[in-house]
Formats: structure tokens, sequence, C-alpha cells
């Protein structure tokens, strides 16, 4: 049994790796970062890596978990945009920094989306659970909710919503230093609006 210092220099010596491996995704992308380097910047030896995951891309997963955390109350925001609180074009301003903050991230999640079946179906019972705790507060994604055909179809409308913000993400960090960011961030609001507020 371990004890709480040591269960403590687990915890962090598996952050190290997350962190590490988050920096280095900030400025290369997924395929570009070996194993090595991901041990260089952690500072941990590839037998602790191995300890903690079974592959770099059990280290994307959990990637992917803490952003989808640090992410989901910029979502429930959607909930204001609806009533009129904030403006669509906050939102969407606010959305492509956190996206360009990111950096390789993004593309990372949209990469293994279009590559790894599994993570696929991750994505999009992620999107589902988005959709119904968006549902009581905004109406566009409360008739998402229940199983009839009205319903499926505003599903797969919320979906597809959620799939172009996705795509949005990665476009704007592959190519942040293009003077149309302000054209993506400007249709983006458009689109939000155009969703949120369809009645």
């Amino acid at each position: 049994m371990r004890s709480g210092r040591q269960r403590d220099q687990v915890v962090a010596s598996r952050q190290d790796v997350v962190e590490a491996m988050r920096g280095l995704l900030r400025s290369r992308p997924f395929d570009e970062i070996p194993v090595e380097d991901i041990l260089a910047v952690s500072g941990v030896s590839r037998a602790t890596f191995y300890r903690h995951f079974k592959s770099r891309r059990d280290v994307a997963l959990r990637i992917y978990e803490a952003t989808l955390e640090r992410t989901m109350p910029h979502f429930l925001l959607l909930a204001d945009v609806a009533t009129g609180r904030l403006s669509a074009q906050w939102w969407a301003h606010e959305a492509v920094g956190h996206y360009r903050e990111e950096g390789q991230i993004s593309v990372l999640i949209h990469g293994l989306a279009a590559t790894d079946q599994a993570f696929h179906q991750r994505l999009r019972d992620d999107r589902q659970q988005m959709i119904e705790r968006l549902a009581p507060a905004v109406p566009a994604f409360g008739r998402a909710v229940g199983e009839d055909a009205e319903a499926r179809r505003q599903r797969a409308r919320a979906d597809i919503f959620f799939m172009m913000l996705d795509r949005i993400s990665a476009e704007v960090t592959l190519f942040a230093e293009l003077a149309d960011v302000p054209d993506y961030e400007a249709v983006l609001a458009e689109q939000v609006a155009a969703f949120i507020t369809d009645n």
C-alpha cells in the first residue's frame, strides 16, 4: 500500500507528463512529438511514463478530458446567449481566443476523431451530454431531446453545430497567423446566433 507521499508523487508525475505534452502541443502537431520529447520536458523516466500511460494516445485522451473540463463553462454560457444576456459575438470571440491558446490540442482532438473510432464515439457521446445539459435553458437544444423524428433531426442539427465548432477550432489553430481569423470569428458568431435563436 502506498503512503500519502507516494500517492502524491504518482499523481504529480502523471500530471507532469500531461503538462509536458500539452506544452509541446502548443507548438507542434501530435505526430511530431515522440515519447522521448515528452520524457525530456516532463523529467520522468520511460518506466514512469509507461506505468501511467500505455501510449501517447492515452496522454492525448487525458488532455482531451482536461480540455473538456476547462471548456464546459464556456459552452454552458450558450444559455446566456440564448436569453440575450451575452452576445454571440462575445461568445465567439472568447471561443476563438480559447482555441488559439490551446494550440495544437484542438487539431489533436479533431485528428483523433477522424482516425480513431472509439475516440470518435467518445466525442459523439460528449456532444450528446452537452446537448442534454443545455436543453433546459436553450430551446434549440431542448428540441433535440427525445426519440421522435423531429427530436432526432434537431439532435443531428445540434451535433453538426458542435462539429462545426470543432472544425473552426482546428482551422483557427492551424492558421492563427492569417488575417482572416476575424472573419472566422464573425462567421462563428453568425452561426451561433442562428442556431441558438432558431425557434
